[in-house]
């Protein structure tokens, strides 16, 4: 890279970095559905309106608090069907048991909105930017990012080094719950269930209350700053999409490329503002082709890579933009790997897109599976100290490179 290429994009970084600094220092909690996140999507409309050919917000009803409020639900099933099994009312056990399953299958693994409706409803408001190419439109790229930020999780951000024995032996307790409930049900109705085998269940069971209750406790009804997660990869888009305005404007814009900027709210609530846009807009979004260049977590330049799937690993992401964006980034001298999504790791955005049909990825600057001592994700220490410019700056060179191979292949 030239010295001019260099200081441009090393202008580019810090106006990344300065635009995530007044949103995380104006609104330093920005929970869906809060006044805090609905005021920052106003105030990026209107950024998006210095550049764009057109800019707009969309609302959307949301139930911010269901999607991790089923954890408090399950807990209280757990206690619920213990009290029913130290009644040998093995049936309400079961079913207690098997509900608290099929809640968190549902609402966890795959995001649905099962128990949606038994919390509030709210706005959620997404922000979308466009620029135009010079000639006809044959295809566009949304390069999209979430401005909302994560409720603040206790366990990450007291003692993250427990994080991981505390998650899993809440949920493998819960999980037994269903299990020996169903044991004792079966037992009890081919066999006469013997004493010693049913004070043994219950006996684990209520060892077991211990690490579910805790479970309670997993989040805090507050927000993190979020810098690192979201709203710097909202900048990385801004800045993306201001480059190509910024071409078009000197006469040297994309020929046949519609690039859109986009800031979701409600990621943090089960991707639920993608998902209202992807539900919205589907049938724009496959008469054209459309690729979702979606970006998250700029903490670790060290870490970027490229999800092939997404969503707990249930949802497949397109190998083929994998394979570009991997192939412009060793272009530029960079080396960004292919990474699978582990199960139990949540979700990004570019599911909701790929599930409708759209070729998505995430381009992340973050381990996914491996969490150092004092984690920025997902806790007060998310701030900008904890954004990495580097990772930034390749973020942004490569979106500006993948948008740019785009369009001389539409042209070709």
């Amino acid at each position: 890279m030239n010295n001019e290429a260099s200081s441009v994009y090393k202008a580019m970084t810090q106006s990344a970095m300065s635009l995530t600094e007044e949103v995380t220092t104006k609104w330093s909690s920005r929970l869906a559905g809060s006044e805090a996140c609905l005021a920052a999507g106003a105030y990026l409309e209107k950024e998006f309106s210095k550049f764009c050919d057109r800019s707009r917000m969309e609302e959307f009803d949301v139930h911010p608090a269901a999607f991790l409020g089923y954890i408090r639900i399950n807990v209280a099933l757990y206690v619920l069907g213990l009290v029913a099994l130290l009644f040998s009312q093995f049936l309400i056990a079961t079913a207690l048991a098997s509900l608290s399953l099929l809640i968190t299958v549902l609402e966890f693994f795959y995001y649905k909105e099962f128990v949606d409706f038994l919390f509030a409803k709210k706005k959620g408001r997404n922000v979308v930017g466009e620029i135009d190419p010079e000639g006809e439109v044959h295809q566009q790229v949304i390069i999209s990012a979430h401005h909302d930020s994560a409720y603040i999780f206790n366990f990450l951000e007291d003692d993250p080094a427990s994080y991981n024995k505390k998650v899993l032996t809440g949920t493998l307790s819960m999980f037994g719950m269903f299990l020996l409930s169903w044991i004792m049900l079966l037992l009890d109705f081919f066999l006469a269930l013997p004493l010693t085998v049913y004070w043994v269940i219950v006996g684990l069971l209520s060892l077991a209350l211990l690490p579910t209750l805790r479970m309670w406790f997993f989040y805090k009804n507050e927000g993190t700053p979020g810098a690192g997660d979201n709203m710097i990869c909202t900048a990385i888009a801004t800045e993306v999409v201001r480059h190509f305005a910024d071409q078009k404007k000197a006469g040297q814009g994309l020929k046949h490329t519609k690039v859109v900027v986009a800031s979701w709210d409600a990621e943090e609530a089960g991707l639920r503002g993608a998902r209202a846009f992807a539900k919205r807009h589907k049938d724009e979004l496959l008469n054209i082709k459309t690729y979702n260049f979606n970006l998250e977590c700029m903490y670790d330049h060290k870490e970027l890579s490229l999800l092939v799937n997404d969503l707990n690993s249930f949802v497949p992401l397109s190998t083929d933009m994998v394979d570009e964006v991997t192939q412009v980034a060793k272009e530029l001298g960079y080396d960004v790997s292919p990474s699978k999504f582990p199960l139990m790791a949540g979700g990004t955005d570019a599911a909701e897109f790929a599930k409708i049909g759209v070729e998505a990825t995430t381009l992340a600057a973050m381990s996914w599976t491996k969490r150092g001592e004092d984690p920025a994700y997902h806790t007060t220490r998310d701030t900008i100290d904890a954004v990495d410019p580097i990772a930034v700056s390749r973020s942004i060179e490569m979106g500006i490179a993948y948008i740019r191979s785009k369009d001389q292949e539409a042209g070709a």
